[in-house]
């Protein structure tokens, strides 16, 4: 292994020579939003901070294989019972056993004056009262998370998977094999910040230890608030993403991590460099060398990659030991907000 210590990924995008998102302080979740005639809640209460191992958009290749098209939300803990309520006032449109998800819900809901279609999967459908044609309240107990890797889950971990679609339909998959199919889903953070509710990702430590792709990528760092991680396994890379806004999760790159071993610096000839400079990060002073990268214009677009690594654009390598040893490449959108608030590594 070469695991690094922990390093400020805010302090290195300020390195990298862009900004980074703002160091105002958490706000309070709101729970509830939405007017008076559509009252909108949260479908668990720990929405916020239990979104972060699979969001909606992000490319899964485990059990299933795609794009994730709905948000997980992991529970405070798997011992107490987690109980889900409706968003909002709706008809149950379907209370089942399906292969994937174990007990699932789906419930039509009217917001707006407009139908919109929401699954909650991984439910216990013995704590479930309602059936098929049955009225929901904004806020009304739906039934509690299943038990963990156990047939209320279909042996899924225990954790909320919420998806939301526009109009009546069938459709209770939980991933599309095609990445355009991903827009034919609502983005849940987009729906809630739509009506009022602070779905804004809390900034959290990034651990290896229990990160898809944690096992290659070594490194853990502190996440901006309002960002994610994916892990793009063609690539064996991690995609630092906004949860909000449409398309997969690689349309909404901010950062790309990846990694090569070696003895010294490396580039590779696909690319013009700019400049190049040599820098130290991090609290431990790891060595570390910026460049300013473009893609040479005979080579391919990168494959798996966010389509901002075809542009121009600043790249930080850094290492964490002399000799032979893992070296770390960080590349930034270049269209990462140059006036927002920094930090110091």
């Amino acid at each position: 292994m070469h695991a690094l210590g922990p390093i400020s990924l805010i302090g290195l995008i300020t390195l990298l020579g862009v900004g980074c998102v703002s160091e105002s302080v958490m706000q309070t979740v709101e729970t509830t939003g939405g007017s008076e005639e559509t009252r909108i809640v949260f479908p668990v209460e720990n929405y916020r901070e239990g979104r972060w191992f699979k969001t909606f958009g992000e490319y899964i290749d485990d059990r299933f294989t795609g794009y994730h098209v709905a948000d997980d939300v992991e529970p405070d803990s798997l011992e107490r019972e987690t109980p889900v309520v409706s968003i909002t006032k709706g008809t149950v449109a379907r209370v089942d056993f399906v292969g994937g998800y174990g007990g699932l819900v789906v419930v039509e809901h009217t917001v707006d004056r407009e139908v919109i279609t929401a699954l909650y999967g991984h439910l216990d459908l013995g704590s479930v009262r309602f059936k098929s044609g049955d009225l929901v309240e904004a806020g009304e107990f739906i039934g509690n998370l299943g038990d963990d890797a156990s047939e209320e889950t279909d042996g899924e971990r225990k954790h909320l998977h919420f998806g939301l679609h526009e109009g009546r339909s069938e459709k209770i998959n939980g991933y599309e094999a095609n990445v355009s199919a991903v827009r034919d889903w609502i983005n849940p953070t987009d729906f809630f910040i739509a009506h009022g509710l602070d779905a804004t990702t809390s900034g959290r430590r990034v651990d290896p230890n229990i990160e898809l792709g944690g096992g290659i990528l070594s490194v853990s760092f502190e996440l901006p608030e309002g960002w994610e991680v994916e892990w793009i396994p063609q690539i064996e890379a991690w995609n630092l993403f906004t949860p909000s806004g449409e398309g997969s999760a690689r349309d909404r790159s901010q950062m790309l991590i990846r990694y090569f071993d070696a003895s010294n610096f490396v580039t590779l000839s696909t690319v013009t460099i700019h400049s190049a400079d040599d820098i130290i990060i991090g609290k431990t002073g790891y060595t570390a060398r910026r460049y300013d990268i473009e893609k040479k214009p005979s080579v391919a677009d990168f494959a798996y990659q966010p389509s901002w690594r075809n542009e121009r654009h600043l790249v930080t390598d850094f290492r964490g030991a002399e000799g032979r040893t893992r070296y770390y490449v960080v590349a930034a959108n270049p269209e990462l907000d140059s006036t927002s608030a920094r930090r110091r590594v």
